[in-house]
């Protein structure tokens, strides 16, 4: 295994709001639970063009984990693009830079 995903954060002890019942809800809803050992592909934001322009590229996500950016469309058709394409798990992960946590000029 070269990764295993904890499923929760950390607490923080300056962070206040990072020890809280709701802070741990790591599930896509309707989405079956599973063990994946397979090769990564980026794709973006799990948009169609995102996986067009990989075609383009001769790069497959058939039988591969899927790594999208949270945004532009519904988590949930995102990994119904990944699964027409034929990809074995979607992992989405909130970009700092999209949720306005980015750090500014200093």
């Amino acid at each position: 295994v070269l990764f295993d995903a904890k499923l929760s954060e950390d607490i923080l002890d300056f962070d206040e709001t990072s020890d809280t019942l709701w802070r741990n809800h790591t599930y896509h809803g309707y989405s079956p639970s599973g063990q994946v050992d397979a090769q990564l592909v980026y794709a973006h934001y799990g948009r169609p063009q995102d996986f067009e322009a990989l075609e383009h590229f001769n790069v497959s996500v058939k039988d591969k984990v899927v790594l999208v950016r949270y945004g532009k469309c519904f988590r949930g058709l995102k990994v119904m693009n990944a699964q027409k394409k034929g990809a074995a798990a979607v992992l989405i992960y909130s970009d700092p830079i999209d949720d306005g946590n980015a750090v500014g000029p200093t």
